[in-house]
């Protein structure tokens, strides 16, 4: 019987004087594991459980892309990063990357991403097929998940069908993604940015909380309290 291969997705926590000069190393550490097919950097979030830091010399995401570009030697580049463009570009940026015999090459580069996430600007219509517009918009979705066989469908419609991208099966081996994602919690939340949340927690009652939100202003706590109680159904 063959072995089950395992698909891993890396999530570290990166903060100031912590961890982040370590970005570098996680970043090769994941693209050269066959089992890592993308990493989500997060900067920590000063919600729960935290040490004493100072709220003005924080971690951001802006940090950990800049962290990325300076510890892999010209790997990536902060143009290599692109806001989700489902929620304000503070909150998430993400790039993929193909992979093969050791040479990594980020796909902003080879594709105009922008051109395609803002098709719709000062155009009556858009000037690339249906197609590869949702399969842009998917890779570049807080829903996208890499090493699944939807995101290797995904990149090999936006890759016009080069070569390289016949099966799904090679791209989850050869197509990496990265990640950074951050969260807002008492000290940096964005009003206008929860407005444009699209990760939401679903709670008993029927509504969606934007994520931060949840965590952040009591939502979590009174819904516990709640559920404890019998008195969401």
């Amino acid at each position: 019987m063959a072995e089950a291969k395992l698909d891993v997705v890396l999530v570290p926590a990166i903060d100031k004087g912590v961890n982040h000069h370590e970005i570098g190393d996680i970043v090769r550490f994941g693209i050269e594991h066959p089992a890592v097919r993308g990493i989500a950097f997060q900067p920590v979030t000063y919600s729960g459980r935290y040490f004493d830091f100072d709220p003005m010399d924080r971690e951001t995401l802006a940090d950990v892309v800049h962290g990325i570009a300076e510890q892999t030697d010209g790997m990536f580049v902060e143009s290599d990063f692109i806001p989700v463009p489902c929620c304000p570009p503070t909150c998430r940026s993400a790039t993929y990357a193909y992979i093969e015999d050791g040479n990594v090459t980020p796909l902003p580069r080879v594709i105009e991403v922008d051109d395609y996430l803002d098709y719709v600007t000062n155009r009556t219509l858009p000037e690339v097929s249906p197609d590869i517009l949702e399969a842009l918009e998917g890779l570049w979705s807080a829903s996208s998940v890499p090493g699944t066989d939807a995101s290797a469908r995904r990149f090999d419609c936006a890759a016009c069908n080069l070569s390289f991208s016949s099966e799904t099966a090679y791209l989850k081996e050869h197509v990496f993604m990265i990640v950074v994602q951050g969260f807002g919690d008492v000290y940096n939340l964005d009003l206008k940015a929860l407005m444009k949340c699209c990760i939401g927690e679903l709670i008993p009652d029927g509504r969606t909380i934007p994520f931060c939100a949840y965590n952040t202003v009591g939502y979590r706590e009174k819904t516990r309290a709640a559920l404890m109680a019998g008195k969401m159904q």
